[in-house]
């Protein structure tokens, strides 16, 4: 979808076994994000919320991709 500047979405993305106060310690995509801030977080049992918010100064086009989280237990 199209990000204008400063706009921003939040996926989520099940990864069985997070639970809230869990580290979520690595975030990838199989596209270029560049211009995109990646925040990410445990946001329920079993769910990690990924918020990507453009910065770039422009409207940025993402393809569809795979997002990949990696989270730590407490």
């Amino acid at each position: 979808a199209s990000l204008v500047d400063a706009a921003g979405a939040t996926a989520t993305v099940t990864v069985t076994g997070a639970a809230l106060g869990d580290f979520v310690t690595g975030v990838s995509f199989g596209v270029d994000i560049a211009g995109i801030t990646v925040t990410a977080w445990v946001s329920a049992a079993d769910t990690v919320s990924v918020r990507l918010q453009n910065e770039s100064g422009g409207t940025l086009d993402l393809a569809s991709t795979t997002i990949r989280v990696l989270v730590r237990k407490h």
